[in-house]
């Protein structure tokens, strides 16, 4: 389990004050709406109580409380895939909170990037740039990886990536312009992992132009 988080707010860390002011429920729960920070994306919904709000100040990573198991629990504490707080905020009624995270990996157990099922084009291309992410950072079990062997290697990559846009601008049919479009997508992926660009900031990019236009 991944113990730091260098991109947590240090001040939440100091403000313990910020446990005193939520409105817990009679179960002392306060439900907890987990968004992806780059994205934009809801990716559950979450209870805690007052102990899992301290460890989520402490830790910088999202815990909650499990109320099938009676305990809380760190997210990804049993799949890996944890989630690294980037804000905590209360909203106005002081019985909700809202953690925006960078996620190491799919939100729902059912190895989606949301537990809300979106099928969004954005959403799905997130899930497969986690899938590289893990295949360049886990190569040692995932030694028969194609994946694996592309991202880590800068030359191939851009090999690849050259490769696939030519195919894609002498595609004739439709079907084939399909295909070699979904080829291209992967390999730019594939391409941003090995420059180490999170597809978050792109999307970002593009956010900011449509609102600016």
């Amino acid at each position: 389990m991944k113990s730091e988080n260098n991109n947590f707010d240090k001040d939440i860390q100091k403000d313990k004050s910020r446990v005193d002011q939520i409105k817990f429920d009679n179960d002392g729960l306060v439900p907890i709406i987990v968004q992806d920070a780059n994205t934009g994306v809801v990716l559950s919904l979450v209870y805690a109580n007052s102990d899992a709000v301290c460890r989520m100040q402490e830790t910088g990573f999202v815990w909650r409380y499990s109320r099938s198991k009676k305990k809380i629990m760190q997210k990804g504490e049993e799949s890996g895939n944890v989630q690294r707080i980037v804000s905590i905020d209360l909203d106005c009624d002081k019985d909700a909170l809202l953690v925006r995270v960078l996620p190491e990996g799919p939100a729902c157990h059912l190895s989606t990037v949301s537990c809300f099922g979106s099928e969004e084009v954005a959403d799905m291309l997130s899930e497969l740039a986690l899938i590289i992410k893990d295949r360049r950072q886990n190569q040692d079990s995932n030694q028969n990886s194609y994946t694996a062997k592309v991202v880590s290697n800068r030359e191939l990559a851009i090999e690849k990536l050259r490769e696939e846009c030519e195919e894609l601008i002498e595609a004739k049919e439709k079907k084939d312009l399909i295909w070699e479009a979904a080829d291209l997508l992967y390999f730019t992926l594939v391409y941003f992992e090995n420059r180490e660009v999170e597809f978050g900031d792109v999307l970002k990019e593009l956010r900011r132009r449509r609102l600016s236009h």
